[in-house]
């Protein structure tokens, strides 16, 4: 059928369906004529997509749909996620999502749906495309960037839901993030042509226990498990102990010392041969490899590693009884290590540098500051360097380094004040709602006002250094304590963390790069940093920093890219 026949029977203009084709939603075959030729299976397609479209589903995450990459259920509980973080539940579109959800249909849906074109179609091809995959704490992001026109073409997220547990043991199941984050590539490797590279990065510090076949044979203990902070004899942790026998400090959640305590516990699983993070596995599997070659950045992020010289401490080791067969083979060479469907893999890489070198265009008088669920502050030197004990020098790429700063709780303090005023808003009778709007709004009007904010120590998480200590509130007299007043101080709490990092750096900056959701969603933030730190600042101007960075560092390791001291023609920030 044609093209007027298809709008009738949708609803759709012309331009939305010939968007949603120029989007890879559908794929219209030709008559001799060149006219496009519509099925009725396209047909249903487009009903559908105008369906999901009016409940603000992404045209990336519809894509994932169509392709089969996610589920009816998956593709809905995400935006209902998304729903709630932004509006609540009492939002209207929240309660469609709901109805769908128990009826499995689409039908839940009217069929008088208003159609909003705010999706620009893009004219023409695109130019070279590398892929940049990100495998997440939560999520797994993945990005096309088109190298000859300095632009990502597309981007994607897909939630993996794999903790079999949280707490002091925090594990997830390898094998749900393994099959989500192939098909989520392999789907992309089937939508465009002539890919160069593919890069990956990912969650550091974790690990998984792989057998002689590089096969898996545990879940990730990721970076959020405490069992080394744990008490386990003589009053001392995990970490204590390390420390007593090695003389090196080493924070739980790091790989060597999660997998010390295992050792001590008699966890470690049966057939486990080595020990790699859940980036090398997954690029060991689509390359088809058995053995980890392992990037500095995350072989340094496991501890007890020589960043000078690019290798693990093996003598400190030793001490504690860790053979050096069960650890990866490191490089700091940018590597292509295999091929996947016949396209290089380059070695992957950590996400603090992978969001480094996907959002500071220029290393020379910039550093990066990160506020999502943690927080963190990062700068490149050319050189090696003693730094304070709470903060790290990490690898970077090209034989330079990153003097990083992490803080434990970062924007979860902020999202800790929104869950305790949605608390008191349920108990009040209000139906729960996200506060987020309300929060930022109050706080922006409290900082505009000149108002100083209660005095919050944001150490609710502890510190890496302090794992047991916490966070406090001062300042409060009967005029001070106000929602205004908390919020703002919650705010410039989180700044005050970092802020007292980076006065231990050995290298002061002029301008900071700004990214991460908290950034994103509080309009003040950016100011805050800015007056604390006596900076500019900007915010990072590209989607999926860390993809982002690991598509650019592929193309780099396939010689399509140079390194300049930054990646400034590629990097808005």
């Amino acid at each position: 059928m044609k093209i007027n026949d298809v709008e009738k029977i949708t609803g759709l203009t012309a331009k939305a369906i010939r968007l949603y084709e120029s989007k890879g939603l559908i794929n219209i075959s030709r008559e001799e004529n060149g006219y496009r030729n519509y099925s009725e299976s396209d047909v249903e397609a487009l009903k559908e997509i105008k369906l999901f479209r009016r409940i603000g589903i992404a045209i990336s995450d519809i894509k994932l749909y169509l392709f089969g990459v996610v589920s009816l259920e998956e593709l809905i509980e995400k935006r209902k996620a998304e729903i709630l973080k932004e509006s609540g539940k009492n939002s209207e579109i929240y309660g469609i999502c709901e109805s769908i959800s128990a009826k499995s249909s689409l039908e839940a849906l009217e069929n008088n749906e208003s159609f909003t074109e705010n999706e620009k179609a893009r004219n023409g091809g695109y130019g070279t495309p590398c892929v940049g995959i990100d495998l997440g704490t939560t999520t797994i992001s993945a990005l096309v960037y088109d190298i000859d026109n300095k632009e990502q073409i597309e981007a994607y997220t897909l939630p993996h839901n794999s903790y079999i547990q949280k707490g002091v043991f925090s594990e997830q199941d390898v094998n749900v993030i393994m099959e989500k984050a192939k098909k989520l590539l392999y789907h992309i490797l089937s939508t465009y042509d002539n890919i160069v590279s593919i890069g990956i990065t990912g969650q550091m510090h974790g690990i998984v226990y792989i057998d002689e076949n590089g096969q898996a044979v545990s879940n990730l203990i990721n970076w959020q498990d405490k069992r080394a902070d744990q008490i386990i004899r003589d009053e001392k942790t995990t970490c204590d102990l390390i420390y007593d026998i090695t003389k090196e400090h080493i924070s739980t959640g790091y790989g060597i010392a999660t997998h010390y305590y295992n050792m001590l516990k008699g966890l470690v699983p049966k057939g486990a041969c080595g020990i790699c993070t859940i980036m090398d596995l997954f690029a060991m599997e689509i390359c088809g490899n058995k053995k980890v070659i392992t990037h500095t950045s995350l072989g340094g992020s496991l501890g007890i590693f020589d960043v000078q010289n690019n290798t693990f401490k093996y003598d400190k080791l030793s001490l504690l009884g860790i053979e050096k067969e069960l650890l990866p083979q490191v490089s700091d060479k940018s590597l292509i290590i295999g091929k996947c469907k016949g396209i290089p893999v380059a070695i992957p890489i950590g996400d603090n540098q992978a969001s480094f070198l996907g959002s500071v265009s220029k290393n020379e008088d910039s550093m990066l500051v990160n506020i999502g669920t943690g927080s963190q502050l990062s700068y490149a030197t050319d050189e090696y360097q003693e730094v304070d004990k709470e903060l790290e020098l990490r690898p970077l790429i090209e034989g330079k380094y990153l003097v990083c700063g992490s803080a434990l709780c970062g924007g979860f303090a902020y999202s800790m004040i929104e869950e305790f005023f949605r608390s008191y808003m349920v108990s009040a009778g209000v139906q729960e709602k996200s506060q987020y709007s309300i929060i930022n709004q109050i706080a922006k009007e409290a900082y505009e006002n000149g108002e100083e904010g209660l005095l919050v120590d944001a150490f609710f998480c502890g510190k890496r250094i302090d794992p047991n200590l916490r966070g406090s509130i001062k300042n409060i007299d009967r005029h001070s304590f106000t929602p205004q007043a908390l919020v703002l101080g919650v705010l410039k709490g989180m700044c005050n963390e970092l802020y007292e990092l980076y006065e231990k750096v050995p290298c002061k900056k002029s301008h900071i790069v700004a990214s991460g959701g908290a950034i994103k969603r509080t309009e003040i933030l950016k100011d805050i940093l800015a007056k604390r730190f006596g900076a500019t600042v900007s915010a990072n101007r590209v989607d999926e920093e860390s993809s982002t960075g690991a598509a650019l560092f592929s193309a780099l390791a396939v010689g399509k890219i140079k390194y300049n001291n930054g990646f400034s023609e590629y990097v808005g920030g």
